[in-house]
This record gives structure tokens, C-alpha cells and sequence, in this order.
């Protein structure tokens, strides 16, 4: 950039696209997407050896900010300006297409193999990818992307691609605000730009650095933690006329070389050596990231030419598979889920095979949708009817799920039918054998089924301690502690301190239980220090309280404990939290967890309405050490509330009872349910001596 940054006289006003300019085309650089596209299918696929292939994307985030900035800036150069119409319109016809075909299939995929509220899901999800919003609605929903699953949407990869398209959207004024402030400044253009990129881009790292230890997921899909990536390309870019101007060419040429070696060394390191566990972006995200910088640098001093990194990339059959990457990415992925919802889990051998349908598809879609698109769309001189398809391009894709969605919640009905009084009183009443028709509330209803106030549970990082306190301020202390299992009670608590005059306070955080277990760095909440701080305190809190009854409930199976060292680890980490309550001198009610169906009740039950019996699960035996200790009398102070009777036989626990369904996801009871065995838990609790009588 010069110091002022003129504009020519016969700049273009925006109402043409722009004239033909020479050819920036890298051939390395798309043989590199190949390099990325391969990593990122590889580890979808689970091979063996590449469980870092997620970082393929930090190396397609690092070619975009590359190559988006160096093309406007010599925008800049050129016209002093940068004409952003025209600019969306060649995103538009770059991105729009491809993404629109995959979405409408998924669409009507998940139409006709999904359950109904999974169609219901998928749409949102699709409409959130139409809009490209992923990351933030996913993040909304605490997707966590590393943690592959059959129950992941088909269309999660498209959070990098939001995150892509929110970066096309602020870049361009990036580098506008730096031409106004190259006008008004004796600077030099370069280093306001250098500088305003800089700056985004350390301000970037920071976030990025600072959140991943505490929250990965949210960093992981946030732009704001991933602009830097982007921002490694676009200083890159600014500063690569420096790196190809003058000096001993041979030696740049062996500096490339060097560079573009190393670079590539770096990106197979991350990808051979992370996994799931890896902290991540944060530093990790560092060695891809300055790995694909380094490639792109090679590249600018040493070309194609023999023995560099560029002449390997530049190979036809590679260079072929970058230009299919983008479609490739996008259909890898919903392929993938969706043939896993019919036959769940796959190996990793037939998961390639399906990797390589679905480059079939890619192929296709490059050249019967995209090639004779941009063609076309090139041909198109002014940039109104341009951007005018790609809306209709939008339209099309924002409708589709729209109607899809509308269609599963017509087939499931209202979702904001209640469950009537009769039907709570009559759920674990004598079976009435019926076992098909409507259940309330119906699986639409089911997932928002959930104690109120929300405010009872906590979730991770929070500052305060207990979540919130019922009953009259001067009824009898009365505690209950745990993690989400034991907030799914607080419907038939909410009655019980109604009925005995109790003033309960709830001490409840997600992913956190009641036993001290130790931290091992696995990247869940169970093992955040916010947890470990929060236990503590809450126990401190309740010790200094002295409540008259103390109520603990946990999801039983946080570690399993199938040694006998490892149950009694764990019986341990129970006892050490357990041991400080007891100087209260209070009883403590511990309420055995609930049945663990291990799979999404109400979607399941959105397809089984004509057989319940489709959606019951075999009941389980997993027990914490504790349980067989209070069975035992070993456990000074603690009875023991078993209400698994009520919700299964000797072999099977029903997904619905009497019409009342009875879990709102793959681990909790619905709120209804926990309403419906109120009396049967004051029964219990009367039994063990823990009522006082009125």
C-alpha cells in the first residue's frame, strides 16, 4: 500500500463486477486443502493415528485469511477502495450452491430416517447452517465437537463454516476502516493495516489462550477465539510483496523450501498427536496454525520449484482433491450420521467407505453444480442479479427446514399440552397394560419438562454457591446436594417442604457430584476446577447451616468402579464429603439415582407412539460402593431412598407408565415423573424416620 491510498479517477462505483486482473492462483495452496480436508475426514472416520485431524480446520481458517486478505488489499491497490458488493457476490457464488444442495438433502434425509422430534432438532440446526450461525447455536446447545457421536446433528461441521462466513463479513471492513485511516494518517498504509490485523488478531489468541482451559467448548466455535487463525493468514498476506521482492533468490528458494517442510511437519505432528483430551484451540492451535503459515510462506520463495513442498502439493491428483475439498467436507459429514442413525455406531473401515461416497458426491456436485454455476454467474456483468440468485439460493435454503421442522411438530402435535392432575395421581398407580397412543407430556413437551426455577441448578463457572431456597424463611433447615440428579427432585421437594414446613436450600451443579472426586484432566465439568471449588464450598455452607436433614443425590456412574482398588477409590472420594456433612450431626438421605436409559427418551418415543415398549431399556446395575454400604449400616447417619422399584421390574425399566412418559432426555426423569412419585418418596422418607410427624 502507498501512504495515501488514492483512488483512480475511473474507479468503479460498484454497479459492475470487476474488470479481469491478472491470476494470484496458488496450485500449492489448493494441493494444501487437500492436506486439510483429508485430516478433518480422517478423523471423522476414526482412523487409527490421525485422532488430531480436527486440525484441518485451523489450516482452511489460515488459507482463508491468507487469501481473502491479499485479494482485497490489492483490491485497494487497484481502486483505493473495496467494493463490497461485489465482493459477497463472488462469496455468494463461491459457497452458496454447494451448501444449499447438501442442506435441502439432509433435509429430506433426516425426513425420512430420523424420528420425528429428531427431525424436529435436526431443522433447527439446519436453519441455524442455512443462516450460517452454527457455532453460536451450537455452542447455545453445549455441543461439544471433539466428542464424536451418533447423536450429533448432520450438519455440526458447518459451525467453521459460520465461523468463515462471520470473517468475510467483518474483514472487509477491517481492511475499509484501515484505507480511512491510511487517508488521514502520515503512516504508511501497510503498517496501519499491519497494525489494525495485529492487534485483532493478539486480542484473538488471548481470548483464545485464556478460555480454552475453562471453557473448550465455547472456545473452540466462537469466532472470536478463532479470528486469529484468520488473522496469522492476513498478516501473511500483507507482507508477502516483502518476502518475493529482491535479496538472492537461491537462497530464498532454500529458506522456502526449509519453511515449507517444516510447515508441513507440523500440521501431520498435531494431526498424529492430539486428541479429544487435547486442549484445544488455546496454545495447541498454535503449531497447525503457524504450520500452514509456514507452507503458505515456502510457497511465496520457492514456488513449485523441485524439492520444494509446493511441487508436492501442486501434483495434479492432489491439486484435484483440494478443488473438491469444500464439496467434500460438506457432505462427508451428514452422510456419515445419517447412515449411523439406522445402524449405529460404525468402525472405522466402513466409515471410509462412506468417506469415499461421499467424495463421490463432491465430485459430482463440483462438476455438475459448481463449475457450470460460476460459469454462469460470471457471464452476469452487473452485481444486482448476482447477489439477487445467491438470496434465492438463501430463500430455498432457510425454507426447507422450516418446512420440515413445521411438518414434525404437526405430526407430534402441541407442544404445550400439560399434564393433567388425574394422570400424575394414576402413573405409578396399577398398570393399566395399555402401551400405545399419546403420552404426556408428549416428546416435544418432554425435553422442556424440567424444574422450575431453572435458577435451583448451577451451571459451571458461577460465582455463588447455592442455587436458590423454597419453603417458609422460618420452616426447618433442610439441604439437598448434588449435581442435576438431585435437581431433578426439587417437583416433589417443592410439595414435601410445602407439607412439613421445611425451608430447603439447594445446592446443585451441573456435572458435579457429591463425592470428592479428583480432577484427571479430561476436559469435563467433573474435572474443572470450578467444580472442586464449588463442592467445597457448598459443603462448608450446609456444615455452617446445620440443617435438620440433609438430601444428596449423583449421577451413579461418573467413574466406574469395576476393580475392586477402583470401588474403593471411589468409596473413598464419597466418605472424605461425606464424613464432613456427618459433623452436622444430621441425618442424611441418600436418593438412589435413576434408571440410566442411555439413549434420548422423547426421540425415541416420537417414533414408538404405536409401541411404548420400543423405547423401554434394560435395567441397569450399576451401583456406587456407598449404596452397598448403607445397605449394610456402614454408613453412620445415611438411609437410603430407593424408589428404582416404581420405575422398573427385575429386568426392564419402561420408557412410559400409565401414559406418562417418564424422561425428558437420555438421563433425567421429566419433572411430571418426579411430581407423580412425590408421595411414594414422603413414604420412603417417613419409613427411615427422616418426617417429623405433624
Amino acid at each position: 500500500m502507498t501512504a495515501v491510498l488514492p483512488r483512480p479517477a475511473a474507479a468503479s462505483r460498484g454497479t459492475t463486477t470487476s474488470a479481469p486482473r491478472p491470476s494470484h492462483f496458488r496450485p500449492d495452496i489448493e494441493g494444501l486443502r487437500a492436506f486439510a480436508v483429508f485430516a478433518v475426514v480422517a478423523f471423522h472416520a476414526a482412523v487409527p493415528g490421525l485422532s488430531g485431524g480436527f486440525a484441518g480446520v485451523d489450516v482452511f481458517f489460515v488459507i482463508s485469511g491468507y487469501l481473502i486478505t491479499g485479494q482485497l488489499s490489492r483490491e485497494v491497490l487497484r481502486t483505493g477502495r473495496v467494493q463490497l458488493l461485489s465482493f459477497y457476490a463472488r462469496r455468494a457464488r463461491r459457497l452458496l450452491p454447494a451448501a444449499g444442495i447438501v442442506l435441502v438433502a439432509t433435509a429430506v434425509a433426516t425426513a425420512v430416517l430420523e424420528p420425528l422430534l429428531g427431525v424436529f432438532h435436526t431443522a433447527q440446526d439446519l436453519l441455524a447452517a442455512a443462516l450460517y450461525t452454527a457455532n453460536w447455536h451450537f455452542i447455545a446447545l453445549g455441543t461439544d465437537y471433539l466428542a464424536q457421536s451418533t447423536d450429533d446433528s448432520p450438519v455440526l461441521h458447518f459451525w467453521s463454516l459460520a465461523v468463515e462466513e462471520q470473517f468475510y463479513l467483518v474483514w472487509p471492513l477491517l481492511i475499509i476502516g484501515s484505507v480511512w485511516l491510511a487517508k488521514k494518517s502520515p503512516m504508511r498504509g501497510t503498517a496501519i493495516f499491519a497494525s489494525l490485523i495485529g492487534a485483532v488478531t493478539a486480542a484473538s489468541l488471548v481470548a483464545s489462550i485464556a478460555l480454552t482451559p475453562s471453557e473448550s467448548k465455547w472456545a473452540y466455535m466462537a469466532t472470536q477465539t478463532r479470528g486469529w487463525e484468520f488473522g496469522f493468514g492476513g498478516l501473511l498476506a500483507i507482507v508477502a510483496h516483502v518476502l518475493q521482492a529482491g535479496g538472492d533468490r537461491r537462497a530464498g528458494r532454500l529458506v522456502g523450501r526449509m519453511l515449507g517442510w517444516a510447515g508441513l511437519a507440523a500440521i501431520v505432528v498435531a494431526c498424529l498427536a492430539y486428541d479429544a483430551s487435547t486442549p484445544f484451540p488455546g496454545f495447541a492451535a498454535l503449531l497447525p496454525v503457524l504450520g500452514t503459515t509456514a507452507v503458505i510462506a515456502g510457497g511465496l520463495l520457492a514456488g513449485t520449484s523441485p524439492g520444494s513442498v509446493g511441487s508436492l502439493l501442486s501434483l495434479r491428483p492432489i491439486r484435484y482433491v483440494g478443488r473438491v475439498s469444500y464439496a467434500w467436507y460438506l457432505w462427508h459429514w451428514p452422510l456419515l450420521i445419517l447412515v449411523e442413525v439406522k445402524t449405529g455406531t460404525l468402525d472405522w473401515q466402513t466409515r471410509c467407505l462412506l468417506m469415499a461416497v461421499a467424495f463421490v458426491l463432491a465430485a459430482l456436485t463440483l462438476h455438475l453444480v459448481e463449475i457450470p454455476l460460476s460459469k454462469a454467474w460470471k457471464s452476469i456483468k452487473r452485481i444486482g442479479p448476482t447477489l439477487a440468485i445467491g438470496m434465492l439460493c438463501m430463500v430455498v435454503t432457510v425454507a426447507t427446514p422450516l418446512v420440515v421442522g413445521s411438518g414434525a411438530i404437526n405430526a407430534l402435535g402441541t407442544s404445550t399440552a400439560t399434564v393433567s392432575t388425574s394422570l400424575l395421581t394414576a402413573a405409578f398407580g396399577p398398570d393399566t397394560g395399555k402401551n400405545s397412543g399419546p403420552v404426556s407430556p408428549n416428546p416435544l413437551a418432554a425435553t422442556n419438562d424440567i424444574p422450575h426455577p431453572t435458577a435451583c441448578i448451577l451451571d459451571a463457572p458461577v460465582a455463588r454457591v447455592a442455587g436458590c431456597e423454597i419453603g417458609p424463611a422460618d420452616g426447618e433447615q433442610v439441604v439437598a446436594f448434588g449435581d442435576s440428579h438431585v435437581n431433578q427432585w426439587l417437583p416433589a421437594f417443592q410439595t414435601m417442604a410445602t407439607a412439613n414446613e421445611w425451608h430447603l436450600t439447594m445446592f446443585a451443579k451441573s456435572g458435579c457430584p457429591v463425592a470428592d472426586y479428583a480432577p484427571d484432566g479430561d476436559g469435563s465439568r467433573l474435572s474443572s476446577a470450578s467444580c472442586v471449588t464449588w463442592r467445597q464450598a457448598a459443603i462448608d455452607q450446609i456444615t455452617a447451616i446445620k440443617p435438620k436433614l440433609i438430601i444428596v443425590s449423583s449421577y451413579n456412574n461418573y467413574i466406574s468402579g469395576s476393580s475392586a482398588a477402583g470401588e474403593a477409590k471411589i468409596l473413598a472420594d464419597w466418605n472424605h464429603s461425606l464424613d464432613q456433612l456427618r459433623t452436622v450431626g444430621s441425618p442424611i438421605a441418600y436418593i438412589q439415582d435413576t434408571p440410566y436409559p442411555n439413549k434420548d427418551i422423547p426421540t425415541c418415543m416420537s417414533s414408538a407412539l404405536s409401541d411404548w415398549s420400543k423405547c423401554d431399556f434394560p435395567r441397569g446395575d450399576v451401583k456406587e460402593p456407598v449404596e452397598d454400604q448403607a445397605l449394610l449400616g456402614n454408613q453412620k447417619q445415611v438411609s437410603l431412598i430407593n424408589l428404582s422399584a416404581y420405575l422398573c421390574n427385575t429386568k426392564m425399566c419402561p420408557a412410559v407408565r400409565n401414559g406418562l412418559l417418564l424422561y425428558r432426555d437420555e438421563s433425567h426423569i421429566t419433572a411430571s415423573a418426579a411430581t407423580a412419585l412425590e408421595p411414594a418418596m414422603s413414604a420412603l422418607f417417613a419409613k427411615a424416620g427422616l418426617l417429623e410427624k405433624k
